[in-house]
């Protein structure tokens, strides 16, 4: 059971650290698209379709991520106000039962976009570039399903503390120490 867990926080982890590439990629474009407009008065016909796409991809990559190390904003009203032991109970029922059917249904559902796009050949329409859409819903596919998968870890952590075999190490996310 720990390995699934680490196996699944590991492909949540690479999806973060793909989202954080990819905010530098988007400064990079804007960058970019700002020089050339207003320098050169040259601005670009794709920047407004890849900067969008660039931005959903990051929002979906990282969601997953923000679960692994807890970082997304919590209405602790709930949890400040029961003890310790009822925590994993309140964390299992909730992503179980709430978060994990919502993250499935959204994975199934987004496949179902991409796969349609793809098979369409959809063009998003709001350019003159006018680009593919199914290689930006396959992104949003893959970060929904990373996603659903954090839940899937977040579950099994929570069962094993309810059942007291917790890994001590469990809900501390080793990151590399950039100095």
């Amino acid at each position: 059971m720990q390995q699934l867990i680490r196996w699944i926080e590991t492909v949540t982890r690479v999806g973060g650290y793909v989202a954080a590439v990819l905010v530098i990629v988007l400064m990079a474009f804007m960058v970019y698209e700002v020089i050339v407009r207003y320098a050169f008065n040259a601005p670009t016909m794709w920047s407004y379709d890849l900067s969008t796409m660039t931005l959903g991809a990051i929002f979906t990559l990282s969601i997953g991520y923000v679960v692994l190390t807890d970082g997304h904003v919590r209405v602790d009203l709930l949890h400040s106000l029961i003890s310790p032991m009822m925590r994993p109970i309140v964390d299992f029922v909730g992503y179980a039962f709430i978060l994990l059917p919502m993250t499935i249904w959204l994975t199934w559902n987004l496949w179902d976009h991409f796969h349609g796009s793809f098979l369409s050949l959809e063009r998003t329409g709001t350019s003159a570039w006018n680009p593919l859409v199914w290689p930006f819903r396959a992104v949003m596919f893959v970060g929904a399903a990373i996603w659903t998968l954090q839940i899937v870890a977040e579950v099994l952590k929570a069962g094993l503390k309810l059942l007291g075999r917790a890994d001590e190490n469990a809900n501390s996310v080793s990151e590399p120490d950039i100095r």
